[in-house]
């Protein structure tokens, strides 16, 4: 496959009307506009012959990575079927995302041990069509009940190395995420266990004091879930999770960008606290996103889906309908980010965060042709997953071949 004309962001700057060359799934090439000899349509010598996809007008950025959603498209991860989980992804990529964790919520461990198995096998047999799934996120079942937001309360226990273990056995190895509270009793053991056992530990949910937060960073905790929501908060004389997290510069934190989960003044401060290399864009999604208003389920309990909000019957809020393209337009039309800055969010750090930015989260020669094509007002027009073209929306694909 070849794309042409787009403006290509890399990490060493936009390359004006360039050309992208995919073989085998890998970005094989980059060049301005002319170099590659592809510009004209006619035959390259010692080329094989090329899809070609006229990009002009549009740009082309790296693949977005949700590392934090609970299904889309009608579908929750918590289904435990492949076909719910296809859909997801799917769902998602229409929105621009190449790479997904889907997210469990707190559960009986039968539950949880079914969808490990479903993701690990999922992984290692690639059957699944749409954003591509790159590992396993257990929010829960270890967190504090007193900060469960819209997670169930009979599915939160305590910490366990053992269960953890099984859950990692089930998944083949493919768990990548966990969410701890890290005050609760155990919590620090499994928490070491994990980051030994090469999982990005994440501390959520959580009534943590900033002390506690810097013990479960010694103990290995490297990331903060949905930065803000459902966690200790700041205050002058009692910093909190949020103090530890705007001030650790061992931590990285993601954010729901929804304008729902919090005022853009206090995602603008979290911005400059941490940067845009130390801050992912999520959506926390539901299954509502992608979908009408209506009452959908989160992890078995009724929501509803009503003007942009996801909340529980009482009215809490309970994730959300957020797609990754709405959370780069919001970074970029409400808080002034630069398309650049929004897109290192959405793509690089994820891929850092997770230890993949070695194959994902940036356009370079080397690396998955996980692509997005997005128009001047940040529509998604194509997405492109390890070379292959899984969305696509008033494009023109030539039929001409190069």
């Amino acid at each position: 496959m070849i794309i042409k004309g787009a403006d290509i962001l890399t990490p060493q700057g936009m390359i004006q009307s360039g050309i992208l060359v995919i073989e085998d799934g890998i970005i094989a090439r980059i060049s301005p506009f002319g170099d590659a000899g592809f510009d004209t349509g006619l035959p390259c010598k010692h080329e094989p012959r090329h899809e070609v996809i006229d990009g002009t007008g549009l740009t082309l950025v790296p693949g977005f990575i949700d590392i934090h959603s609970h299904g889309g498209g009608g579908c929750d991860t918590l289904d435990g079927t492949y076909d719910s989980q296809e859909r997801m992804c799917l769902s998602h990529a229409a929105h621009g995302t190449t790479g997904i964790l889907p997210t469990t919520m707190s559960a009986p461990f039968e539950t949880l041990l079914q969808v490990s198995e479903l993701i690990g096998h999922a992984i290692e047999t690639n059957v699944l069509d749409g954003a591509k799934i790159l590992g396993l996120h257990l929010e829960g079942p270890w967190l504090n009940p007193e900060f469960k937001g819209a997670q169930s309360i009979t599915g939160i226990r305590r910490p366990s190395i053992e269960e953890l273990d099984a859950l990692i056995k089930a998944s083949s190895g493919n768990i990548r995420m966990i969410t701890v509270a890290p005050e609760m009793p155990g919590a620090l053991d499994l928490i070491k266990h994990a980051a030994d056992s090469g999982i990005k530990v994440s501390l959520g949910h959580s009534s943590a004091t900033y002390e506690q937060v810097i013990q479960a960073v010694q103990a290995g905790a490297t990331h903060v879930t949905h930065a803000y929501n459902a966690m200790s908060g700041l205050h002058h004389r009692c910093p909190g999770m949020v103090g530890a997290m705007l001030s650790c510069d061992k931590l990285t934190a993601d954010v729901i960008l929804d304008g729902f989960h919090l005022h853009c003044a206090a995602a603008k401060i979290l911005m400059k606290c941490k940067g845009k290399d130390r801050l992912a864009l999520i959506t926390d999604a539901t299954m509502a996103a992608g979908m009408p208003n209506g009452r959908y389920e989160l992890g078995g309990q009724e929501v509803i889906f009503r003007d942009g909000a996801v909340r529980l019957p009482c009215g809490n809020l309970a994730g959300s309908a957020l797609t990754l393209d709405n959370a780069v337009k919001y970074a970029v039309l409400k808080l002034g980010c630069s398309l650049e800055d929004a897109i290192t969010m959405v793509s690089e750090t994820p891929a850092k965060i997770i230890g993949m930015y070695d194959k994902k989260g940036s356009i370079e020669a080397g690396k998955d042709a996980d692509l997005v094509l997005l128009d001047a007002s940040l529509q998604v027009k194509a997405t492109i997953v390890s070379g292959n073209l899984v969305y696509m929306s008033e494009v023109k694909d030539d039929s001409r071949k190069a």
